[in-house]
Formats: structure tokens, C-alpha cells, sequence
């Protein structure tokens, strides 16, 4: 008898993905490997999307959340209304090719990770790799995997990984719910990277299967928090960075690490406030450090939690390596001096740190 395919449900989050969340569905609804069902998670759409997706697919269950609740409560929402072992977890803004969810689903059952992610390409370009999984930077930030190059020159190859972007993956679904799923306190940005680090402090297993391929499509974003490598760098996605790369450290960094590492922090710091006052928001850097004070308690409570529950040291999860940048956020030479200075400054002191961090 022919073994049944593990049962998987699609879990989209939308807010005002138009015809966007549409083609994501009708890939969807290409695919050889059968879902058990799809979900799309709205955040509060005001482009008519909710009612376009019921007319056009009626098979596809709506979950409006009411507010814009951000994507951490969004994709806790759609894994709670789940019923299936397996959840493929999508933005509105990502296209799966052919044979991409069977690929994923024979890598996880083969390696065993908790979390599968594909090869994330662009769109329209095609030919460059958004990302290949992703690395855990030691300044609190992620690292992606051949990130931007080009096609030709960046052979697929599948194996472990520290992490991925949330922009799509295949998960295990009781266990993201046993270790807290997404952090809701994390609205935009970043959640992928404290989900990453969580889950791997827990001893669960990561994989790139490279030969599954989704695209992403660059459009425009999100207004007032996407960024495309030109204009001006948004104001509160530099807020929401700030702040949840200081909430992941806090939480999930073991004490001795935040002393050992310490003065590879403060600079790593003065050198965000630095960076935040020549773009004119330096406010917001400080709005990010009062924020953490704001949540102090909330902070504690995760951090205790963290701590008692992992099973893997920082030494074992952090790399260094050049701090990643958005891609056109560097706009002179001068600033890419500096930063080149500051890279190998931080990394000289992260290979004498490294031995002695928790």
C-alpha cells in the first residue's frame, strides 16, 4: 500500500497583497503535492483582497484578525487554526515553483529539521538569490545565505542552516508551538531572527533545500517599511530593527555572552546611533533602548523561560563575519570605509571572544 503524503496546510499572511496574494494562490494551486488545506491570515486589509480571494477561491479558508496585528500574531493565528503536522508558512508576496512543496516535505522528513526553508529567488530580475537559509550574527542580526548574487554563480546546495527569513518555510508544527511559535511582541521585522535563534537554542534543526525554489517579488512593499535598495531608508523599519534586535539579544543571549561581548556591543551601538543621526533618526535609536525599558518585565519573563529551556550554548549558534546591510544602504565610498573599519574591528574581537562566551 502506498504510504499517504504527510499532510501539509498553506498559511498565508496578507495585508493589502492584491493581485499579489492571488497568484500566490494559483501557484499554490499548481503544485503536484496535495495540501490539506490553505489559510490566508489578513491583517486588516483595505484593498478588497479578502473578498477577492473567497470569489476567486473558495476552497481557501479567510482568518481576518480585525487589527493590523502584525505578522508575529498573524502567523501564530494561522498555526493555532491549523490542523495538520506540517505548515507552509507564506507572505503574500511569494510565488512557489513547480515541485517546490514536495521537495520541502521529502527534506524534512529525510533530515529531520524542524524547519525547512527553499532557495528564495527575485523577481523580476529571477536570475539573483535572495537567500539560501541564513547565519546568526554575533551583533544581534541575520546573516543570508549567497545572499544577492548572482544565479550562475551561486550552484544549489542543500544542507543545514542557522536560520531563514520568514518569508517562507516548512515547519513542524507542534514543535514551533512548543517553543512559543512567533513572538508577538515583535510587530515587523526581525521575528524571523529571534524565531530562528529560539528555535535553534532548543536543539531543532534548520535545512536549505536549495533545489526548492520560490520567487520573491520586490514590487513595492510594504508602504513605510519596505525598502527596495533605493530612496530613503523608512524611518519606522529602522525603529522596528532597532528594537527587535535589541529585544532577541536580551532575551536570548546568555549573561556571560553580554559581558564577554560587551565592548564589541557598545561599538557595534555607537556605530547604529551614528549611522541613525547622519540619516536624521537618531530619536528612534533611543526609542528603541526605552522601548526595552518599557518592556523590562515582559523581557524577564521571556528571557527566564529561554534560558531554562535551552539545550545549545551561544558559542555553538553565533558566527561573525561582515554585520549584513540592506542592500543600497551604503551610499559612498566613505561610509563603506567606515564599515569595512568597523567589520574587522568587531570580528578581531569576536575570534578572541568567541572561546568564552556562554
Amino acid at each position: 500500500m502506498r504510504e499517504a503524503p504527510a499532510a501539509v496546510t498553506a498559511l498565508i499572511v496578507n495585508h493589502n497583497g492584491g493581485d499579489r496574494v492571488l497568484r500566490v494562490l494559483k501557484a499554490l494551486a499548481a503544485q503536484t503535492y496535495p495540501l490539506k488545506a490553505t489559510i490566508v491570515v489578513d491583517n486588516e486589509s483595505t484593498d478588497g483582497s479578502p473578498d477577492a480571494i473567497r470569489a476567486e477561491y473558495p476552497h481557501v479558508t479567510v482568518l481576518e484578525m480585525g487589527s493590523n496585528a502584525g505578522l508575529s500574531a498573524a502567523r501564530n493565528a494561522g498555526l493555532a487554526a491549523a490542523a495538520t503536522p506540517l505548515a507552509l508558512m507564506l507572505d503574500h508576496d511569494i510565488y512557489v515553483e513547480n515541485g517546490c512543496i514536495e521537495a520541502m516535505v521529502k527534506a524534512k522528513l529525510s533530515s529531520g529539521a524542524a524547519v525547512v526553508c527553499p532557495r528564495i529567488r527575485l523577481i523580476p530580475e529571477r536570475d539573483i538569490v535572495q537567500a539560501d537559509g541564513a547565519a546568526l550574527h554575533f551583533v544581534g542580526t541575520m546573516v543570508l545565505c549567497n545572499d544577492y548574487k548572482a544565479l550562475a554563480d551561486t550552484p544549489a546546495q542543500s544542507g543545514p542552516t542557522d536560520g531563514c527569513i520568514g518569508a517562507c518555510m516548512l515547519v513542524d508544527r507542534e514543535k514551533v508551538l512548543d517553543a512559543g511559535a512567533f513572538d508577538p511582541l515583535i510587530f515587523f521585522y526581525m521575528e524571523d531572527h529571534e524565531f530562528s535563534l529560539r528555535m535553534r537554542s532548543l536543539g531543532h534543526g534548520f535545512w536549505c533545500e536549495a533545489t526548492a525554489e520560490v520567487f520573491h517579488e520586490r514590487a513595492a512593499g510594504t508602504p513605510g517599511l519596505s525598502y527596495r535598495g533605493s530612496g530613503g531608508y523608512p524611518v519606522r523599519r529602522a525603529y522596528f530593527t532597532m528594537r527587535h534586535r535589541l529585544l532577541t539579544m536580551l532575551v536570548h543571549y546568555h549573561l556571560r555572552t553580554l559581558l564577554v561581548l560587551a565592548p564589541a556591543l557598545f561599538l557595534f551601538e555607537i556605530a547604529s546611533l551614528a549611522a541613525a543621526a547622519r540619516k536624521g533618526w537618531a530619536w528612534q535609536w533611543f526609542r528603541a533602548w526605552g522601548w526595552q525599558w518599557k518592556n523590562r518585565s515582559a523581557i524577564a519573563e521571556r528571557r527566564s523561560k529561554s534560558q531554562r529551556r535551552r539545550r545549545l550554548a551561544d558559542r555553538e549558534l553565533l558566527v561573525g563575519g561582515s554585520p549584513p546591510l540592506a542592500p543600497g544602504f551604503l551610499t559612498s565610498k566613505v561610509q563603506m570605509a567606515l564599515v569595512t573599519g568597523l567589520s574587522t574591528i568587531l570580528n578581531s574581537y569576536w575570534r578572541i571572544a568567541r572561546a568564552w562566551i556562554g
